[in-house]
């Protein structure tokens, strides 16, 4: 089941007693243990019938599994770092995945065993096998844009503000899709627009976190403008943040090539959804992206492209270094 029907489960009160938990979205798999946590343990006695267990053996999880809770219905046990779950060979592997394959379905009513298995799952493995055959394994996915726009929502009601999806869409664009990062985003927001209850796209813009990539994309936005200096400006805020000359090439390149093949798409008369989902961006980012493209042909993107190989191209090879190569480059993209 994925992580909606989850919670669905928890507020009916439903309980299985063997849990995987696994997938991309760390910050909502943390609140599913705590959610669970709060559902099986009495206030007070946490403690005594909570186990937190990291890469344990086997034999150490069935015992604690067969330890009788303490005045509660439920005893909790966590186990993370599982390497029997993880890609790559784990000691003891055959045996212990044997053993605890076997011993998934005579765990005691009274244990909740929680598999939190992060982002890596090994689906060949045994015992990854015997647990998502369970009704109890939770594929935990990233949020799409509509999702997302729900949870900030969520987030935003106990602060008092709320944001429309243009202004869910500027801050996942802007920060990035990582829950836990945006979380403290909607905090600072929160904080920043005062007795406002509605935050905008601009407060947005003004305060929150700028991620590597939406620095790129206003560097290119500089540069199609003709704007040198602010292009240069932004390569220092990027570079302060600890990013090497060589990814930022990399983003650069990466970018014109979306320009590049943004170009074809319109001029072939795709529409909007299915130019962003080839491209893998929202259509906040894909509208933005439009104008950058703007009145540029094809080909002279194509080139943009190419002189960005060949910035790659020079430092690898060693005729240039790489920061006299990609200073070269953005007076170079700043003409196109």
């Amino acid at each position: 089941m994925d992580q909606w029907a989850f919670f669905d489960e928890l507020k009916a009160g439903k309980v299985h007693n063997v849990y995987l938990f696994y997938g991309p979205e760390a910050y909502i798999r943390k609140s599913a243990v705590a959610a669970l946590e709060k559902k099986t343990l009495m206030p007070g006695l946490e403690s005594m019938n909570r186990t937190v267990m990291s890469a344990p053996s086997a034999q150490a999880v069935i015992e604690n599994c067969e330890t009788l809770p303490m005045m509660s219905d439920y005893r909790l046990i966590i186990v993370q770092d599982c390497a029997l779950l993880a890609p790559g060979k784990a000691r003891d592997e055959a045996q212990d995945s044997e053993l605890l394959a076997a011993y998934l379905t005579r765990v005691p009513e009274t244990t909740c065993l929680v598999f939190d298995a992060g982002e890596a799952v090994d689906k060949r493995k045994k015992l990854s096998k015997a647990l998502l055959a369970l009704p109890g394994a939770v594929s935990f996915d990233a949020l799409d844009d509509a999702q997302l726009s729900r949870w900030i929502g969520q987030q935003l009601r106990p602060m008092g503000k709320k944001m429309d999806r243009a202004a869910c869409e500027a801050l996942a664009f802007t920060s990035g899709r990582d829950l836990t990062m945006l979380r403290g985003e909607l905090e600072k927001l929160a904080a920043y627009t005062g007795d406002r209850d509605v935050i905008t796209p601009e407060d947005i813009d003004r305060i929150a976190t700028h991620t590597a990539e939406c620095t790129v994309f206003a560097m290119v936005d500089a540069l199609s403008a003709g704007k040198v200096r602010a292009a240069f400006e932004l390569l220092g805020v990027l570079l302060c943040a600890g990013e090497q000359r060589i990814g930022i090439l990399a983003m650069i390149t990466r970018h014109y090539r979306q320009m590049m093949h943004l170009c074809a798409m319109q001029k072939d008369g795709l529409q909007q959804g299915q130019m962003a989902k080839a491209l893998g961006m929202p259509p906040f980012a894909l509208t933005r992206l439009s104008r950058q493209v703007g009145k540029r042909s094809y080909a002279v993107l194509k080139a943009c492209v190419e002189q960005c190989v060949q910035a790659d191209y020079d430092i690898k090879r060693g005729a240039l270094r790489e920061d006299a190569a990609l200073d070269r480059l953005i007076l170079t993209l700043a003409k196109s």
